[in-house]
């Protein structure tokens, strides 16, 4: 009953006041007018105290989400002080409240006129409803009195400089990005560098939870203006944001746009990386993208190091044949043929289950749906029929295991051709492929499809092993894109120490 009141815009104070009448209307028609009194009284103080615990719950909070915030560093003597009791510190942990009226509203049916036993169930409900205000109101004086965010933000920006970062890994995006800054991890693990990750949001540093560094969050420009780094630390910047200038800014910072995955998307070669000292593509044709754009983009500014994330596997490709469909998201255009799903995603999920000997797992695009409904109901529907890949599972797990890609215009497709294995493009536009790979260099090695799905039963084949068209066109192709992928790490480890290097 409580959810259902949230839900039409009811709040817990409003429910406890509706519960608080509830119970004063019926000590008036049942008990004597003293208790009544009483009742109306009782139920005063636990709806203000109602009122007021939510508020100091949320000045709680803010107290403790100091200015600067950390995990995995040492801040030496520096211990946060002990949390407030879980039920009361979650956002639904005051429901109990609107249940103490109804306990009392029981107790007061139940009572004969004059009850002894109404005045007590009365004078306990108050008393509960006071408590939530005390426990607060003391955890919020200790904090303030003890300068809490003051000596959090001291002991983070100490431990700091004397972690003294050679690399940052800075993310400025949201909680659903998140996956943009994870897929730089391992790579950056094997460098063998002192790495810090900064994070600009606070919903963002509660879900990281695996990151193999330090981590530090901060939403306030002044706190990253004033941290202590060394005279020089490179700063890798996974994606673009107007938030990313705050490091930018800073003089002891070599900044390096490594993006989350080189693309054939316009948004692959955008203006706001002339921002940046250099940008890392992953090979010559990710450089080619930004000379054509035209976007102001020095040319000795782009290096080439490959792709990190996705070294060639040992293993062979998997048997029976098994099919990644990997379409992108809907983007933050209006292009109507972003993403495959909307105009083919059904259809050939369920062309592929109907093959004899093939396995179908799906992995959407972390931020399918965020903007358009129907793709969220397309996606959906697949989950409904295959399910998908488990969330967490790297991408490079999910490409390895895959005997076959079918995925969009996306990073996906450069990072695929490191396995050497058959991929397909849903050509949705029906450009045909000259003018789609033309328009879209990394499709140049792929199986086209077209709407009516024409096109599948080649590309099955040569996911299965038979005769496979497009093996001398995707091995140029990957010359191109990624250079030698058994090379990335090195590559890219050889960058770095460049910049590095005294």
């Amino acid at each position: 009953m409580i959810a259902k009141a949230r839900s039409v815009g009811l709040n817990r104070s409003i429910w406890v006041g509706v519960a608080g009448i509830a119970v004063v209307l019926l000590a008036a028609r049942k008990l004597s007018l003293g208790v009544a009194v009483a009742a109306a009284v009782a139920m005063a103080v636990v709806l203000v105290a109602a009122a007021i615990a939510e508020s100091l719950r949320g000045l709680v909070v803010q107290m403790r989400r100091t200015p600067l915030r950390a995990r995995g560093l040492d801040l030496g003597s520096f211990r946060m002080p002990r949390r407030a009791p879980r039920i009361l510190m979650s956002p639904r942990g005051l429901d109990f409240l609107p249940v103490v009226v109804g306990a009392v509203g029981v107790i007061v049916a139940s009572s004969d006129d004059e009850s002894a036993a109404a005045v007590v169930g009365l004078t306990v409900g108050a008393l509960l409803g006071l408590l939530p205000v005390l426990v607060l109101g003391r955890l919020l004086l200790r904090d303030h009195r003890s300068g809490l965010r003051e000596r959090a933000t001291v002991a983070i920006s100490d431990a700091v400089d004397l972690l003294a970062p050679e690399v940052i890994l800075y993310f400025a995006g949201s909680v659903e990005e998140l996956y943009q800054l994870q897929m730089w991890f391992e790579p950056v693990v094997r460098l063998d560098r002192r790495t810090l990750v900064v994070l600009r949001s606070d919903l963002a540093m509660d879900e990281l939870r695996d990151a193999p560094f330090p981590v530090i969050s901060s939403t306030y420009n002044g706190i990253l203006a004033a941290l202590p780094l060394p005279s020089r630390v490179l700063t890798l910047f996974p994606t673009h944001s107007g938030n990313n200038l705050s490091m930018v800014r800073r003089r002891e910072t070599y900044c390096v746009f490594v993006g989350h995955g080189d693309s054939d998307k316009p948004d692959s070669a955008n203006p706001y990386a002339r921002l940046y000292d250099e940008i890392w593509v992953a090979g010559s044709l990710g450089r080619r993208r930004y000379a054509e754009a035209a976007v102001g983009i020095r040319d000795e500014a782009v290096h080439e190091v490959g792709r990190p994330q996705f070294m060639v596997p040992a293993d062979p490709a998997p048997q029976p044949p098994v099919i990644v469909y990997a379409p992108t998201w809907e983007g933050w255009g209006d292009d109507p043929h972003h993403s495959s799903l909307p105009h083919v995603g059904l259809a050939l999920v369920d062309a592929l289950l109907a093959t004899p000997g093939v396995k179908v797992r799906y992995r959407p695009h972390p931020l399918t749906g965020q903007r358009d409904p129907d793709l969220r109901r397309a996606s959906d529907a697949i989950i409904a029929r295959v399910g998908r890949v488990p969330r967490g599972e790297p991408l490079s797990v999910t490409l390895a295991g895959a005997t076959g890609l079918v995925a969009d215009v996306s990073s996906i497709v450069s990072e695929y051709l490191a396995y050497d294995r058959p991929y397909a493009v849903a050509d949705t536009r029906g450009l045909g492929r000259r003018a789609l790979s033309r328009r879209f260099p990394s499709t140049a090695g792929a199986f086209l499809l077209d709407a009516d799905l024409a096109g599948l039963d080649a590309f099955l084949a040569a996911a299965a092993g038979r005769r496979d068209a497009t093996s001398r066109a995707r091995r140029l192709l990957v010359k191109d894109a990624l250079g030698d992928p058994l090379t990335s790490q090195d590559r890219f480890a050889a960058a770095v120490e460049r910049v590095l290097a005294p």
